[in-house]
């Protein structure tokens, strides 16, 4: 059952009730299942130090039962917080195809861990987990009922969206997609008409509860919310003005960031992926902004921005190209800062690395007039948004929103108290996330899940985001103050708001997102400063020294690095 509190009533006759109420908001187990007791402490936190001596022990104890010993396999009741790789994305007992490397615990693959759940090894690949309806995740960290019935909404919308290229491709050919333009805004105006029940067995199979929801006939007629942004104009997806305009207000305002140096040169081995120096050369630059400066000129002033997919996608291209139905390319994207403030494109490259039948090949997509050139640069544009919306799902949601925190939740759990105010500070934020990355795993980033069904690396997009894991993430780079300076976007400056000033005036990512970061900071300061007003009460506190030794050591060597000494 559920207990949300525990009220204790001290009565006398002639005295006034005192009561004492003590907040659980946990499921307890059955004695069935365990017949150990459960511990519940009082509301008022305490330091490790300045806990009441006849609590010490117990709150230890409780610690020791959270972390468990590591073996078997965990059951939906348990609340015990472990660690392992993500070695259940792939399903190779079922389907050899959909075999997946282990992300975490080497040089080749590092990536955050998640939460133990002590399946069975797969007979096909030892190195990997099986794969089962159940997803253990610690009990209190499981959906309320009206989160799960709202997630589970929001999942088959979700997922009809990205599964609409499949039914189009069924209904029409299987090797062509939307034929034309106009079928794409039939999505939304007239709606597509599914193939009897027959016609959609894959998809059945893929995700049955939400074929059951659509198939209630021998036909359904499936029709989508206009976007907004068509819906205002309906060819703005096709304008540069708007192409630019989403970089800093669009699906992903986290990739863009200042050019500081020119030429581009590339940080991969030019033995393997040919030669390092970007084609887009200053003169390329200085015909788009039509001799207003010169390259230098424009570096030094803060007005050249680039989104830079060069080396994160460059080592995928020929696998991924090797793959039926998609392609990709590496990508480098150049836009001008005008005077009025607002971004303009100017050229995007392409990149195809050699391989043993050719040479790199690299090609410049510019502005253009005629017919054929400005189709190009649409389909550059293109490229380049494919690119984007992998970045954003692939690394600013996932890698950095979810995945990147599991490991500090388990360590809270295992290290903190729940008695411990930096416990009661976290534990709001930490709220559903751990269910959310297991159902994930389930059907989002698995093996032949939404994502690879969805974006252009298909069966290598996590790949993807553990290299971004190595190349890109750093714990004292994460805070938005933090990621703009990094990415050229703002400069400290202490007479400004925030303590900082933004590259960009009408950057709206940031201008929001920095009002809800220094209200966050402000709190959180002011919370923390109540129970360390010294420094030495940090340095005391084993808890807290011990929790952060285990957010740094309970994962890869590559991780550690990236995590900075002690603060």
């Amino acid at each position: 059952m559920f207990l949300e509190e525990i009220k204790l009533d001290a009565s006398d006759h002639n005295v006034t009730a005192t009561t004492l109420t003590i907040t659980c908001k946990s499921w307890v187990h059955s004695k069935s299942d365990n017949t150990d007791k459960r511990l519940f402490f009082v509301n008022k936190s305490y330091l490790p130090a300045q806990t009441p001596a006849g609590l010490r022990r117990l709150r230890e104890e409780e610690l020791e039962v959270i972390r468990g010993d590591g073996q078997g396999e965990r059951k939906a009741f348990e609340r015990i917080y472990d660690y392992d790789v993500y070695n259940d994305l792939g399903d190779p007992d079922h389907d050899v195809s959909k075999t997946r490397p282990v992300l975490g615990g080497s040089k080749e693959f590092p990536y955050p861990r998640r939460c133990r759940t002590g399946r069975p090894r797969s007979k096909k690949d030892p190195e990997s987990e099986t794969r089962s309806s159940f997803v253990y995740v610690p009990r209190d960290e499981a959906f309320s009922e009206v989160k799960s019935a709202t997630f589970s909404s929001k999942t088959l919308q979700l997922a009809l969206r990205a599964a609409i290229p499949s039914i189009q491709t069924a209904i029409i050919d299987a090797k062509l997609g939307f034929p034309h333009f106009t079928a794409i805004d039939s999505l939304f105006g007239d709606g597509l008409t599914l193939p009897q029940r027959q016609g959609v067995g894959f998809f059945r199979g893929l995700l049955p509860r939400l074929v059951n929801a659509i198939s209630g006939g021998t036909q359904e007629l499936l029709r989508f919310d206009t976007p907004a942004m068509i819906e205002r104009d309906k060819f703005s997806w096709l304008r540069d003005e708007e192409f630019a305009r989403q970089t800093l207000a669009g699906v992903n305002p986290y990739a863009i960031e200042l050019i500081k140096e020119f030429p581009l040169v590339s940080k991969l081995d030019p033995e393997v992926y040919g030669p390092p120096e970007s084609a887009i050369t200053e003169e390329k630059i200085e015909e788009e902004i039509k001799g207003v400066m010169t390259v230098q000129e424009a570096i030094e002033n803060k007005r050249l921005f680039m989104l830079d997919y060069h080396d994160l996608l460059l080592p995928y291209v020929h696998k991924v190209r090797e793959l039926e139905g998609t392609t990709l390319y590496g990508s480098r994207t150049i836009f001008f800062l005008t005077n009025d403030g607002t971004l303009r494109p100017l050229a995007i490259e392409l990149t195809i690395p050699p391989s043993a039948t050719g040479p790199q090949w690299k090609q410049v997509f510019r502005p253009c007039r005629d017919a054929t050139g400005a189709w190009l640069w649409r389909h550059a544009k293109s490229h380049v948004r494919a690119h984007d919306s992998c970045h954003h799902e692939l690394i600013s949601h996932w890698l950095r929103t979810h995945c990147c925190v599991e490991p500090y939740i388990i360590a809270a759990h295992r290290q903190l108290s729940e008695m411990h105010p930096i416990y009661r500070l976290l534990h709001p934020h930490f709220r559903y996330n751990m269910e959310i990355n297991a159902l994930a795993r389930q059907a989002l980033i698995s093996g032949g899940g939404i994502i690879e069904i969805s974006f252009s690396p298909l069966k290598y997009s996590m790949e993807i985001s553990s290299v971004a894991y190595d190349q890109l993430w750093r714990f004292d780079m994460e805070a938005l103050p933090a990621d703009l300076i990094r990415r050229g976007m703002a400069v400290e400056d202490p007479t400004a708001e925030h303590g900082l000033r933004l590259t960009v005036d009408d950057y709206p990512f940031a201008n929001d997102g920095l009002l809800i970061w220094s209200a966050i900071r402000q709190w959180v300061e002011d919370y923390v400063s109540h129970y360390y007003p010294d420094p030495n009460y940090i340095t005391d506190d084993y808890e807290l020294q011990r929790w952060w030794d285990e957010v740094r050591t309970e994962d890869t060597a590559t991780r550690r690095t990236r995590h900075g000494g002690r603060n």
